[in-house]
This record gives C-alpha cells, sequence and structure tokens, in this order.
C-alpha cells in the first residue's frame, strides 16, 4: 500500500506542477488556456510508475511494463475486439439519436475537441492512445492496479482507484477549455459515476486481458474519442454514457467482486 500511495501522490506532483496556471492566479493567459500543458499533465501517470518501477525491480521490472504497454497480450477479444468496442456504441448511440439518417450528422466532429479544433484522423488517435492512453493506464491500471490487488478484492481495489482518479483530474476542473470547468453538481455526479463505471471496465479489461496495458490504453483512447464525438447532437454523448454505465454495471452480474473477471485477478508477486 505504502507503494500505491508513493505513486499517486508522485502522479499527482507531476500532473498538477503542469496544471498549475490553471489554478493559480498570475500565469500568462497562453499558459491559462494552454492545451499543451493539458497533455503534458496527463502524462504523470506514466512518469510516476516508472519511477516506481525502477526504484522496486529497476531495468527488469521496466522491461516486463513496457512489454506490456507496446505488445498485445491475452486473448484476441480482449486485445484487439474489447479496444474498438467504443466505437460500436457511438455508433449505436447516433443511430439510436437520430432513428438511422446518419446524413444528419457531422461526422468531421469525430476528430475534434474544444481545445484543439480539427486535426488529421490518425494524429487524434495517436494523441489520444499514446498520451491519454498510455499516460493514464500505464500508471492506475499497469502500476496501482495489480498492487491493490495484492491486498483488496478487484472491486475494492476499482474503488480505491475511482477516489484516486478523481483527485488527481481536480485541477481540470479549473481549466476554462475542458468540459469539466462547466459541470454543474448533476453533472460532476454524473461524473463519478462514469468514473466508477469506467474503473470497473479497465479492472476486468485488465484482468481478462492477463495484465495488458496496451489494451486497456487503447480503450481509454477510444473511449474519450466516442464520449468527445461533437456529431452535432449533444444527447449522442449521453447514450454513450449510458451504454458504459449499464455494460460497466453487468460486469458485476457477470463475475465475482473478488475478480471481475473470468480469471483471478492480477497480483504484483
Amino acid at each position: 500500500m505504502k507503494r500505491v500511495l508513493v505513486y499517486f501522490l508522485t502522479a499527482c506532483l507531476i500532473s498538477w506542477l503542469c496544471w498549475m496556471p490553471y489554478f493559480v492566479p498570475g500565469f500568462p493567459v497562453a499558459w491559462q488556456t494552454s492545451s499543451f500543458l493539458h497533455y503534458l499533465g496527463l502524462t504523470g501517470p506514466l512518469l510516476s510508475a516508472l519511477i516506481g518501477t525502477w526504484q522496486q525491480d529497476a531495468q527488469p521490472g521496466l522491461r516486463k511494463l513496457f512489454r506490456s504497454m507496446l505488445l498485445p497480450r491475452g486473448a484476441f477479444f480482449y486485445a484487439v475486439i474489447v479496444p474498438l468496442l467504443p466505437f460500436l456504441l457511438l455508433f449505436l448511440a447516433a443511430s439510436f439519436a437520430t432513428l438511422g439518417y446518419f446524413s444528419s450528422l457531422d461526422w468531421r466532429g469525430l476528430w475534434r475537441t474544444r481545445e484543439l479544433g480539427p486535426v488529421h484522423p490518425l494524429a487524434f488517435i495517436a494523441l489520444n492512445v499514446g498520451v491519454v492512453g498510455l499516460g493514464e493506464e500505464t500508471g492506475w491500471r499497469g502500476y496501482a492496479l495489480p498492487r491493490l490487488q495484492q491486498h483488496f478484492s478487484a472491486f475494492s481495489s476499482s474503488l480505491i482507484l475511482t477516489v484516486g482518479w478523481a483527485i488527481w483530474h481536480w485541477p481540470l476542473f479549473f481549466y476554462v477549455n475542458s468540459g469539466y470547468h462547466s459541470m454543474e453538481i448533476a453533472g460532476i455526479v454524473g461524473w463519478l459515476m462514469s468514473l466508477l463505471t469506467g474503473s470497473i471496465l479497465f479492472t476486468w479489461l485488465f484482468n481478462s486481458s492477463r495484465g495488458s496495458i496496451l489494451s486497456c490504453a487503447l480503450f481509454h483512447g477510444f473511449m474519450d474519442i466516442a464520449f468527445m464525438a461533437d456529431l452535432g447532437k449533444p444527447e449522442i454523448a449521453n447514450y454513450v454514457g449510458m451504454s458504459v454505465t449499464i455494460w460497466g454495471l453487468s460486469i458485476l452480474f457477470l463475475y465475482k467482486f473478488r475478480h471481475l473477471s473470468p480469471w483471478p485477478r492480477l497480483r504484483v508477486v
């Protein structure tokens, strides 16, 4: 548990230093609205995991971590199919919102965010998977989750990670270009619920893929793309969120809280 606490504090320190212009007065306006600082701060969990792994296991630990980050692991379903499911959820949500009239949607919004505007689809995917996905999942799932599962069930570990994950996001509520900035109480409650169900899904995927950080990173990056897609109908994001919530709750019913997976939960030896 001590290593997890040190990891969390280090991740927060790195990320919050990057995001300091958002919540500390006196910085230039360009810094207060910088998307570069936003994405730079998302690497805090990754850097903290690398530091913790080096201190604990040196080069052998880092090699094992990098293999999990860069090479597919587990069954084809968990390595390839699951990471692509967010796009299926988006397609179904768009179909429900438009009753199948996809021509009414602006699909260019799939590669657009409030802070970046239109970017090339490949660059947008690389940014979401490489920075958002690997930047977060290497730490939260790759480092913290298996260490928590040494002492707690998979479900309890997911709850603990949800709390830490939410606290880590705190400075982004002061970032004017983020969706967090305009959230009201109801939105924050919904966001916390999505973090919880998302944490359950990531635990299920991590344990089921036998510790594949790459699968979790792909799933995280594609899920963010699906959630942020601005197709011209705001209700689509709500439908995607509802689908993810139902999916996460179904995992609780399908598998026992102890493992949240068909296989035993992964623990650090």
